[in-house]
């Protein structure tokens, strides 16, 4: 099914890419230096005079804005609380005001009148022109701050991203709390996260991204995210089948007002290198057609043995400003990953206990590195629509499309059959999968004498399938030795080995949901959904059969209340579900495994002060956990339970002028409830630690070092069992770890930075649960950038 027509294809649109990345690459150089405005920072800016908010933010913002005092005389502003952009601070500061903000071309901002008849969404402008809309809220989809939010939300930024060097999305989440990021070490396949002790769920501009059968799964691009939104605890009200962990939503990078880009070039430990470039402006002069394309091409050697690979990304997008009250974004994108698999699988028996021989090595490779590989092809294609009827009514969709083509050969060790020698299995896939996904919804906002009420209703649909070659084999070739391996010993498994498979899965859903704030203070939330979800599995080899046919109500509610000091405390429930494929030893489709989640949290944005303190506690509960018939051991049953109790702290602020410290910590108590193996109430579950904490602390030099920046960050991650029963034998020590950058920007288009994860390379386990995973060593890099 991986065909010489795919293979050329690949071939082709790999060189189309590093064509357009040079082509896009040479005219950047003559275009003039503008400032871009598309970061988000955080922001608490308490109401009152219109004027002193202002400048207030433009003196944080480090823009130069002017204009008539008699403009803003006797006006007032609502403030501003949350994370924001340049442009939507600017827009929410003069929300009901009558005036506009003007960009030049210098990044410069100036104040008008509106004209007669100009909306809301018209408070900022770039040459008399309507800025793109941003992406709503990931916990509410609504245009609200997450300060007014009543659920726990962590959000990284492009500008974050950029300045930890981060190179995978779960490396971008490594200082964000309740999640933990990278626990089964390097993996150049995909991300590894789990949030309040549960798998994750993966988003792209707010709509579910393939997973399918456990390995064709999306993987998005670290150069081409904007913000990754981490929306924690339960989420099937708007989101449909989901873990009750949460999810993450990758927002892409998109087309943005003012000429503005970067051309990147990095090289790195394991002889990583990395060229880049973004470039984003308008089309046409009147700037109602605006694009954005980013590109990239890497090539490692990986951070374990043989683990070499090469990447090309391109995402091209264009908006369309089709008057006043609508709006079209185009969003595609082209991945084409070649891999030898990392291969991080390795026993207990010498990475977490000792034996006579020592430790296996950090970097072996227990794979084939002749024989095993990771080459997939991923293809995406959507729109987001906007469009206001009125001054009420406003209509959203989004929509996509995705394509993924996997060829994937990955051996494993299994178990030790002596004192230096571990069978092996393999996993063989080779097939595509294909989804699409649509979300249609509706808000509806009224303005009364002392309150606003916001009404978002909403219908989605999503559809995937696969079709593949597929083997899972418990045995594979000969034994290997883990302390010294000799590759070649296999025989490449047969038709008879493998059987061909073929999926089908979709999902309707219904929700609405209700936000009602009185006084300006207080915030009250409700919100249903109905879902039906469907899916097929079948064995083509074998004929097996499987289907299954779920609905389910879910619910969501919340309360805040924001005090005039900028304490807002709040309490809030949720609800989840997530299908099981497949049916008990009595014949029984196994139910839909379902959340639940009571959290009370309080978020503090102290008047004056560029920052923000959250804290939350948290209990949730996952039902209908499959675990074994106490009456037929070996049988899976759906009596089972598991229980996450937890507190959440996280910090961000400007200590003093130019120190900025962003700060985490989180108890996170993660145990089985109910089983049907006795030993097993009331123990932790595998992976997760009882505590973690991680802070980052940067300084920008002012004066005659300016441009100077440095940076330091330190992880925590405490101890965890590597089985169901806590075994003394299973627990992985705690570890803690360094990182650091330096960055130095010679002017406004020159910048060099140095990065360090893992500082001082230490060796550690990060995980076991039946396996046992090594943490990254250290990876250093440098890059050079030029910015216009």
């Amino acid at each position: 099914m991986n065909s010489f027509r795919t293979s050329l294809l690949s071939r082709a649109v790999r060189a189309g890419a590093l064509g357009l990345i040079v082509t896009c690459a040479l005219p950047a150089f003559a275009q003039q230096t503008a400032d871009t405005s598309s970061s988000q920072q955080v922001y608490s800016i308490q109401q009152g005079p219109l004027n002193e908010a202002l400048n207030q933010f433009a003196q944080q913002n480090g823009v130069l804005l002017s204009y008539d005092p008699a403009l803003t005389s006797g006006k007032t502003s609502k403030g501003l609380q949350g994370s924001y952009t340049q442009e939507s601070g600017f827009s929410q500061l003069l929300a009901g005001s009558g005036l506009q903000a003007h960009f030049s071309a210098d990044g410069s901002v100036s104040l008008a009148t509106a004209p007669a008849g100009a909306s809301a969404s018209q408070a900022v402008v770039r040459d008399d022109r309507i800025v793109v809309t941003a992406p709503p809220n990931t916990a509410l989809k609504l245009d609200a701050p997450i300060s007014e939010t009543p659920r726990a939300v962590s959000t990284v930024s492009d500008t974050t991203i950029q300045e930890r060097g981060v190179q995978k999305l779960d490396q971008a989440l490594q200082y964000s709390p309740g999640v933990l990021a990278t626990p089964y070490g390097p993996d150049n396949k995909t991300d590894w996260l789990f949030i309040r002790g549960f798998p994750w769920s993966r988003f792209q501009d707010g709509l579910s991204t393939l997973k399918e059968n456990g390995f064709y799964e999306w993987q998005q691009e670290s150069f081409g995210i904007e913000r990754v939104d981490v929306l924690k605890g339960p989420a099937s009200v708007l989101y449909g089948q989901n873990p009750p962990g949460g999810l993450v939503n990758v927002i892409s990078k998109r087309p943005t007002r003012l000429p503005q880009g970067q051309i990147d070039l990095k090289y790195g430990s394991n002889d990583y290198r990395h060229l880049a470039i973004d470039s984003a402006g308008p089309v046409n002069d009147d700037g109602t057609i605006l694009y954005r394309v980013v590109g990239m091409a890497n090539d490692t050697n990986g951070s374990t043995d043989y683990s070499e690979s090469q990447r090309y990304y391109l995402a091209p997008s264009m908006t369309f400003l089709m008057g006043e009250d609508t709006e079209l974004t185009f969003l595609a994108s082209y991945m084409d990953t070649n891999a030898n698999p990392t291969s991080g699988f390795k026993l207990p028996y010498g990475t977490l206990q000792n034996t006579p021989f020592g430790k296996v090595g950090y970097t072996t490779t227990l794979g084939e590195p002749g024989y095993s590989r990771s080459d997939s092809q991923q293809f995406s294609l959507g729109y987001e629509f906007s469009h206001n009827f009125n001054d009420t009514w406003t209509f959203h969709q989004n929509f996509s499309y995705s394509y993924l083509n996997l060829d994937l050969r990955s051996p494993y060790v299994l178990a030790m059959v002596d004192d230096r020698h571990a069978s092996r299995g393999l996993t063989y896939r080779d097939g595509f999968a294909q989804g699409w996904a649509v979300d249609n919804r509706m808000v509806g906002n009224w303005l009364m004498a002392n309150s606003e009420n916001t009404l978002l209703l909403g219908i989605d649909y999503q559809n995937a399938n696969t079709r593949s070659h597929d083997g899972n084999l418990y045995s594979f070739g000969q034994p290997i030795d883990i302390f010294n391996p000799v590759y070649g010993n296999f025989t490449e498994p047969t038709d008879a080995d493998l059987f061909y498979h073929k999926s089908n899965r979709n999902q309707t859903g219904y929700y609405i949901q209700d936000q009602f704030k009185y006084d300006d203070h207080g915030i009250f939330l409700l919100g249903g959904r109905y879902d039906s979800a469907r899916s097929r599995d079948q064995n083509l080899t074998s004929g097996a059969d499987t289907r299954m046919d779920d609905t389910k109500f879910t619910k969501t509610a919340g309360m805040m209340y924001l005090f005039d000091n900028g304490i807002s405390p709040y309490i809030s429930y949720a609800e989840s579900f997530l299908p099981v494929p497949g049916r008990d030893a009595y014949d029984n489709p196994y139910k839909p495994q379902t959340g639940k989640q009571t959290e009370v949290g309080l978020k503090y944005t102290p008047d004056g002060y560029n920052g923000y303190v959250t804290a939350a506690v948290y209990e949730l509960t996952q039902q209908n956990v499959l675990t074994t018939d106490p009456d037929r051991p070996g049988v899976q049953v759906q009596t089972g339970e598991a229980r996450s109790r937890g507190l959440e702290l996280e910090g961000k602020g400007e200590i003093v002028k130019g120190l900025t410290l962003t700060a985490n910590y989180t108890y996170s108590k993660v145990e089985t409830t109910k089983s049907g193996v006795e030993d097993e109430v009331g123990k932790r579950l595998p992976k997760m630690p009882l505590h973690s904490a991680s802070g980052w602390l940067s300084y920008a030099f002012n004066g005659q070092l300016e441009g100077l920046m440095l940076g330091t960050g330190v992880r925590y991650v405490g101890s965890s069992y590597g089985d169901a029963v806590n075994s003394a034998d299973m627990k992985v020590p705690a570890y803690t770890l360094l990182d650091a950058m330096a960055r130095y920007d010679f002017n406004k288009n020159w910048r060099l930075q140095v990065n360090a994860s893992n500082l001082t390379d230490r060796e550690y386990v990060s995980a076991c649960d039946y396996w046992c995973y090594y943490g990254e060593g250290r990876n250093l890099s440098a890059n050079i950038t030029y910015l216009w």
